[in-house]
C-alpha cells in the first residue's frame, strides 16, 4: 500500500455552522411608537438604555424598510474616555437582523455632548460601509441621561454654513 492511498482513505469532516441572532432579554422603551424616524424617537431609547452609564457604550437600533424597530443591540463597551467602534460588528448585526436602516448611538459619561472630529469620521465610515450593504445609516447620536445631539444635524449645519 502506498502512502498516498492511506491519505485518501481517511474520512474528512467539516463543521456545519449557522449564524443567527440570540435574544438576550426584553426591555421596555419609552413611548409606544414602534417606528423610528430620527433623533426624536431614537434619543429617548438611547438615553434610557445607555445615557446614564459611567463608561462609554455604543448601541444600535435596527429598523426595516418602513422604519419599524426590529431590535436594539449593544455593539461595544469602552471605558471612561472612549470606546472602539467595531464597524464589522455593526454591519454583521444589521445583516442578521435583516435591517435596511440603522441608527447608531453612544453615550458620553462626562455628560458633555460635544461632537468630536473622531465622532464625525466614524459616522462617515459607518455610513459609507453600510451603504455598500444597502443599509441606510439614518443618524449617529450622542446621549447622556437627559439629552441627545445628532451628528447628522451637526455635520449638515456645519457644511451649510460654509
Amino acid at each position: 500500500m502506498y502512502a498516498y492511498q492511506a491519505f485518501y482513505s481517511i474520512e474528512m469532516k467539516i463543521d456545519i455552522v449557522e449564524l443567527k441572532l440570540h435574544k438576550l432579554c426584553e426591555v421596555e422603551i419609552p413611548g409606544n411608537d414602534k417606528y423610528i424616524y430620527g433623533i426624536e424617537q431614537a434619543a429617548k431609547i438611547f438615553e434610557e438604555l445607555i445615557g446614564g452609564n459611567n463608561i462609554e457604550y455604543v448601541g444600535m437600533l435596527c429598523m426595516d424598510n418602513t422604519n419599524k424597530l426590529v431590535n436594539y443591540s449593544i455593539v461595544s463597551i469602552g471605558n471612561l474616555a472612549n470606546v472602539i467602534v467595531p464597524v464589522a460588528q455593526i454591519i454583521k448585526t444589521a445583516l442578521l437582523s435583516n435591517a435596511s436602516k440603522i441608527i447608531i448611538g453612544h453615550n458620553h459619561p462626562s455628560t458633555v455632548l460635544k461632537i468630536t472630529n473622531s465622532d464625525i469620521n466614524m459616522t462617515k465610515k459607518i455610513g459609507f460601509i453600510a451603504k455598500n450593504f444597502e443599509i441606510e445609516l439614518i443618524d449617529s447620536i450622542i446621549v447622556n441621561a437627559n439629552e441627545a445631539i445628532s451628528i447628522r444635524e451637526y455635520v449638515g449645519e456645519k457644511y451649510d454654513k460654509r
